[in-house]
C-alpha cells in the first residue's frame, strides 16, 4: 500500500505490526512528556533555583529563556536532519542529548551552568520533537493515522497542563534538582528492552530526493 500521496510504488509494510507499534508510541510519548514539561516545569521552582544559584529574580529568567529559544531555533533544522539521516537517528540523538543535559542540570552549581547545561536540554528536545510526528506516521498504518496523531497531540497537551502541578509536587518532597534528574530514568526507559524498536540499529536515511517514501520498518530501523 502507499504510504505518502503523490507516490504510486507500493511498499511492504502499512504501518508496524502490534506489539512493535505499541513500543514505537510508548517511546515517542515519553520524549514527548519530558520534552514538553521540562518546558514549563522549572516556572514553579524558578524562585528556589534563584536562591540557591545566587542570582537575582532578572537573571533567573535566562533559566526558561535558554531551554525555549534553543528548541524554537532547532526544531526546523532537526526536521529536515531528519529526512536526511533518518527520523530514528536524530529521535535517539535527541532522546541522549536530553537526558545528559537533564543530569547537567541536576548537577549545576551557578546560573552560568545551569543555563548552559538548559540550552542542551533545549537542544535534545528539539529533536525530539521535530520528528515525533513523522514516525507516528510511520508507526501507524493509514487507517488509523488520524488515532496516531490524536494521542500525540493528546500527549503534549496533557503534559502541558499538568507542568505545574508535577512540579509542585515534586519539590513538595525533593530538592528542585529533581525536577531535572527525573529525565534521566525516563530517557533510559526509551532505551530498555520494552523499547526494542527505538534501540534497534538504523536503517538506511529517509530523503526526499527517494524515488520512493520510506516504509515503517526503514523509518523505525
Amino acid at each position: 500500500m502507499v504510504l505518502t500521496a503523490g507516490f504510486s510504488t507500493a511498499i511492504p509494510q502499512d504501518g508496524l505490526d502490534q506489539p512493535q507499534r505499541f513500543w514505537a508510541v510508548l517511546a515517542v510519548a515519553l520524549g514527548l512528556v519530558m520534552a514538553v514539561l521540562d518546558g514549563a516545569i522549572a516556572n514553579v521552582a524558578l524562585p528556589t533555583i534563584a536562591t540557591d544559584v545566587h542570582a537575582s529574580a532578572h537573571d533567573s529568567v535566562s533559566i526558561i529563556n535558554a531551554y525555549q529559544i534553543a528548541v524554537m531555533m532547532l526544531l526546523l533544522p532537526f526536521a529536515s536532519l531528519g529526512e536526511i539521516l533518518g527520523y530514528k537517528r536524530v529521535f535517539l540523538g535527541g532522546i541522549v542529548l536530553f537526558t545528559c543535559a537533564s543530569l547537567g542540570c541536576a548537577l549545576s552549581m551557578t546560573l552560568d551552568q545551569l543555563t548552559v547545561a538548559r540550552v542542551i536540554q533545549g537542544c535534545g528536545a528539539a529533536g525530539q520533537m521535530s520528528v515525533s510526528g513523522a514516525l507516528i506516521r510511520y508507526a501507524y498504518p493509514r487507517a488509523k493515522l488520524g488515532q496516531g496523531l490524536a494521542i500525540n497531540a493528546l500527549v503534549v497537551a496533557a503534559s502541558t497542563a499538568a507542568a505545574p502541578s508535577i512540579a509542585s509536587a515534586i519539590l513538595a518532597v525533593a530538592h528542585w534538582e529533581w525536577l531535572f534528574a527525573i529525565n534521566v530514568p525516563i530517557g533510559f526507559a526509551c532505551f530498555g528492552s520494552p523499547i526494542g524498536p527505538c534501540r534497534s540499529p538504523s536503517a538506511p536515511p529517509c530523503a526526499t530526493t527517494a524515488p520512493a517514501p520510506c516504509s515503517a520498518r526503514s523509518a523505525w530501523g
